[in-house]
């Protein structure tokens, strides 16, 4: 993490084209993560393919020529025109654009955290909309690859969390260079987070949420399911009680939905999928057999 947001940070000044300094960096941190899971695994049946590859890749690249590309474009020059009204009645940018890029990158990471938090914590209790964010869940192992498997709508949901903030203080509109150094540090972190490395983050655990802390996000238990929300950074989960991180036991190697559906394999059929809930088999047969979800942070599903 140090390695890649340092790079970032000093290429983003220089010469060299800032249309490469994202993609270069990224393909280096989840080359070294998909290694290091092999050399130094968390759980050795987390390395073991589930028939889940092609999906995550397929949803890597969708994430990629899709939404980073056609739709998020669209959405952010709407963002941008209104950031532009704002900054003409007002007579100024509601951002302090004065600041060096590295800093309001960091503003910005908390600010765009603070309203993620609070949406992915809405989601977990939401019925129709977990359905999308079901589909991140519905991984039974988490490594490097999965930290894209996401429904197009629930990555929706999080640009609108996330940018729509940002965008109408004028913040994308004035720093670039600022803009470049997040999104290393979103996609690094993210297939960072999601790794089978088995790393110890000690007091690091409090200021960002590493694998660690995120294994427990992902269990079939919704009491320990229902925290630890914050995408990049802890602080909010530490603020409002939903920091879980037991010294006692380690995370379930067992994870994935609470829900008692099996979605798809497919990548089509992770699509669709939340649109023909009932419809989907059960994974467990005997319906009193299904885990019962508690209450912890946020409703439960």
């Amino acid at each position: 993490m140090a390695l890649t947001l340092g790079a970032s940070i000093s290429l983003v000044d220089t010469s060299f084209p800032q249309w490469a300094i994202v993609p270069m960096v990224t393909v280096f941190a989840s080359v070294y993560v998909a290694v290091l899971e092999r050399v130094q695994p968390f759980y050795e049946g987390w390395n073991r393919s589930r028939d889940d590859v092609v999906t995550d890749a397929t949803s890597s690249l969708v994430a990629l020529l899709v939404v980073a590309r056609l739709v998020e474009p669209l959405f952010l020059s709407v963002l941008f025109a209104g950031s532009v009204f704002l900054s003409k009645e007002l007579d100024s940018t509601l951002w302090p654009t004065s600041w060096p890029p590295v800093a309001q990158a960091a503003l910005a990471l908390f600010v765009g955290e603070f309203f993620y938090y609070w949406m992915h914590r809405w989601i977990h209790g939401a019925r129709f909309f977990w359905r999308f964010h079901a589909v991140h869940h519905s991984s039974e192992r988490l490594y490097w690859l999965n930290s894209a498997r996401f429904h197009p709508i629930d990555f929706f949901l999080d640009d609108v969390a996330i940018v729509f903030p940002l965008a109408l203080t004028g913040w994308t509109l004035h720093s670039i260079s600022g803009l470049i150094i997040l999104l290393t540090f979103y996609n690094c972190h993210g297939v960072t987070m999601h790794s089978n490395m088995d790393v110890r983050l000690g007091p690091l655990n409090y200021l960002v949420p590493g694998p660690e802390q995120h294994r427990w996000h992902h269990s079939r238990d919704m009491r320990e399911a229902n925290n630890n929300f914050g995408g990049k950074v802890v602080i909010w989960d530490l603020l409002f009680g939903t920091f879980l991180l037991p010294g006692d036991r380690i995370p379930p190697e067992d994870i994935g939905l609470a829900d008692n559906v099996r979605l798809p394999d497919s990548y089509v059929g992770l699509l669709l999928a939340p649109f023909r809930w009932s419809k989907l088999p059960l994974r467990n047969p005997d319906p009193a057999l299904e885990p019962k979800p508690a209450k912890s942070g946020a409703d439960s599903v």
